[in-house]
């Protein structure tokens, strides 16, 4: 029997970046792991599309910005969109709380900050592969949303977006509470209405799950 992987078995990332060093330390750091068998890079969001048509990738590693702000998100829409979606992981310096709530419910299985350590993002990608979702945010971050630069979740209040992200984050209600000076009550107000416009029952469920997540129409 040959030892050579099927078509069908390879794994294909596109590795989508603006910046040239960048994708290429990723896409190289990828195969030379074996987390994928094939790493191809894209500067833009078309050419990341195109790039994942063409190849049928299963994986897609982008950034939030591309060209512009926020159009890696866009790019995550439309890849969610094809007959055969890929695994999308954010890779990304960005860290603003409405910035994760952005590319969760724009589709995103998983998002992992620029700090995080090679070893940390080769296993972000096998555990993504293997079905899971990640949700790695900058350690102690400041997370207090800058006004007028983060995007809009549809259906969700700016609070909203915020509180999402924190729980992306892995935070507790007594964690949320200190973070945004709020009572822990209203907290959990909050933290109930988010999943319930995120149609799931639980904490849990929210971070493992791989389903697209529901979008205000």
């Amino acid at each position: 029997m040959s030892e050579e992987k099927t078509l069908s078995s390879r794994h294909i990332a596109v590795i989508a970046d603006p910046f040239p060093i960048s994708r290429a330390a990723v896409a190289s750091l990828l195969r030379r792991s074996g987390a994928v068998d094939e790493a191809q890079e894209a500067k833009t969001g078309q050419g990341a599309l195109d790039l994942v048509r063409r190849l049928r990738a299963d994986m897609l590693v982008t950034e939030v910005d591309l060209a512009g702000r926020g159009d890696g998100v866009q790019l995550v829409r439309q890849v969610k969109g094809l007959a055969r979606p890929p695994t999308v992981l954010m890779f990304t310096g960005a860290d603003d709380p409405a910035v994760v709530a952005a590319c969760l419910v724009g589709g995103a299985d998983g998002f992992v900050h620029r700090t995080a350590s090679p070893d940390r993002l080769v296993r972000a990608v096998e555990t993504l592969a293997a079905g899971r979702s990640v949700w790695h945010l900058r350690e102690h971050a400041g997370l207090a949303p800058v006004p007028g630069t983060q995007p809009q979740v549809p259906g969700m209040t700016a609070r909203e977006q915020q509180i999402l992200g924190l729980l992306l984050g892995r935070y507790s209600n007594d964690e949320i509470a200190a973070e945004l000076h709020l009572a822990r009550q209203t907290v959990k107000n909050h933290v109930s209405n988010v999943l319930t416009k995120l149609g799931v029952a639980s904490r849990r469920e929210l971070l493992t799950r791989r389903e697209p997540v529901p979008t205000a129409s």
